[in-house]
């Protein structure tokens, strides 16, 4: 096979990765694979073709014969890394992804983050979050789980910094402006957290976790007409969320009205008899046997 037949391949594999293809992919790797058997870089592309299939089996067997020809090949030992983490053994995926811990690789770094975080080590998680943004600080991804290890470990106040660098970066991004805002209420910072809240809703108007939790920042500010508005509107949209009646029933509860906080949760339980947090609510609105005398 000439050197333009192997160029047009590869573009063909080119092509079908980039339209998911997936199948047409394998083909034409496979093909290469046979004419070149000692080019890694066609097994290491076939193994992340098997990678976005979820066919873990495949791409791991793919993967180990590369890391046969060349055991410290970083591509190989991140692929099988990935491969591992994807298949949920965690150990063997630390096994891979730690050979690269020396490098200044930041999708590394992250993974081993989100390694360790499924392992429940959330000092290790941190660790390897905060080298994966000093490597890359515009990785959002790697600021959205660290931002999420911190709150974790009761840093909030360390995680306002991390999130407004990372909204900073993404300003049209609702999600991260999301994050930043439940960040700010973690750190009691109420007036920013409503700030931060409007603007993911003028974002992403259809967005209830971010109303649900301004509503929530604005209650904290005494701001009770204001919650009310929002709360109000995600029931003009939906009659039925039991979400926003629950949290007008906290509200009523503020504002010294129980007639009308015990009608939201009585309610909420109409729509689901056993909701936990209507039945918890109500418990105080029993009332109380006389004691016989």
């Amino acid at each position: 096979m000439n050197q333009h037949r192997v160029s047009q391949l590869l573009d063909e594999a080119r092509y079908y990765e980039e339209h998911r293809m997936w199948l047409h992919a394998v083909q034409v790797f496979d093909r290469l694979i046979r004419e070149f058997p000692e080019d890694l870089d066609h097994r290491i592309r076939l193994g992340n073709v098997y990678l976005e299939m979820g066919n873990l089996p495949a791409a791991e067997r793919v993967l180990l014969q590369a890391l046969r020809s060349d055991a410290k090949n970083p591509d190989v030992l991140y692929a099988l890394g990935i491969a591992c983490y994807q298949s949920e053994d965690f150990e063997r995926a630390l096994f891979y992804m730690q050979q690269l811990a020396g490098r200044r690789m930041p999708k590394v770094h992250y993974s081993l983050g989100l390694i360790y975080w499924r392992r429940g080590e959330l000092e290790n998680t941190e660790r390897h979050l905060k080298l994966a943004l000093e490597y890359q600080p515009e990785h959002v991804d790697a600021a959205l789980a660290l931002s999420q290890t911190l709150l974790r470990q009761n840093k909030a106040t360390e995680a306002v910094p991390v999130m407004r660098d990372a909204a900073a970066l993404m300003p049209g991004d609702p999600s991260v402006r999301y994050t930043l805002g439940v960040v700010l209420v973690a750190s009691e910072h109420w007036e920013g957290a409503v700030l931060t809240f409007q603007t993911a809703l003028q974002l992403d108007p259809d967005n209830d976790d971010a109303r649900l939790a301004c509503s929530g920042a604005l209650m904290k500010l005494r701001r009770y007409d204001e919650a009310e508005q929002l709360l109000q509107a995600m029931l003009l949209r939906d009659a039925r969320s039991t979400r926003a009646l629950l949290a007008l029933g906290r509200l009523a509860l503020l504002k010294n009205n129980r007639a009308k906080a015990e009608a939201y949760f009585r309610h909420v339980l109409e729509i689901e008899p056993e909701n936990e947090d209507a039945l918890e609510q109500l418990r105080y609105f029993a009332p109380q046997k006389k004691p016989s005398s």
